[in-house]
């Protein structure tokens, strides 16, 4: 998909688990029914509705057991880490937008071989006070945190609530489209990628025929 109008993208933000990372590392039909989750609901909206009580706290520790167990057996998606190094060579800001825990991240990250948490700007985690995605807040907080209007991101997952997100923020979206989407479930994103190395050629898409490239964030 290519936008009929001139854009600047000067910063890329990622979801982490299946967008940064191989999808499948955390099984969510298992987790649902190890907490009792049913099926339609989110996990950590689920969560969020249970009474508080020694019931919820248990609910919370056995998902960041599962969220544990993920992150250490996490592989980096394919592309992902030439992304980012490319990315950054063009001085092009960096974001991860994630439901997860930041511990999390950070255990997944240990998994990369040349990329690490300094490699991006700003994490937004669940352990950031800001509502999570499907919510925009978390990408219009980052945004603020980088001096940039939203208008000027990117923002990319593989998952429904990414997408929502940018729209909600204001931002441009990217869907990794795996081709698993099940049902009718329509991602009206402004781009769909099937690998996450199509991104290095959507900032250049942006620009007006006979226009330079204008300075990152960092310019």
């Amino acid at each position: 998909i290519m936008l009929n109008r001139s854009f600047c993208i000067s910063a890329v933000f990622f979801d982490f688990d299946g967008t940064l990372t191989k999808p499948g590392a955390l099984n969510f039909p298992l987790l649902k029914q190890t907490i009792g989750c049913p099926s339609h609901l989110p996990v950590l909206e689920f969560i969020d509705s249970l009474p508080t009580s020694p019931e919820k706290d248990n609910t919370v520790s056995l998902l960041e057991r599962f969220e544990t167990d993920a992150a250490a057996n996490s592989e980096p998606n394919d592309g992902a880490e030439s992304l980012i190094r490319y990315l950054g060579s063009k001085g092009i800001g960096m974001g991860i937008i994630t439901r997860n825990r930041l511990t999390s991240i950070e255990r997944a990250l240990q998994n990369f071989e040349t990329i690490t948490s300094s490699c991006f700007d700003v994490i937004i985690s669940r352990n950031t006070p800001v509502k999570p995605k499907p919510s925009g807040d978390g990408i219009r907080l980052a945004a603020q945190q980088l001096n940039l209007d939203v208008t000027e991101v990117l923002m990319v997952g593989d998952y429904i609530f990414d997408i929502q997100a940018g729209k909600s923020a204001g931002c441009l979206t990217a869907f990794l489209d795996y081709g698993t989407t099940s049902g009718d479930v329509k991602i009206d994103s402004d781009f769909t990628i099937s690998h996450l190395e199509a991104i290095k050629e959507i900032p250049g898409l942006g620009f007006p025929l006979g226009g330079e490239e204008p300075a990152g964030p960092l310019g």
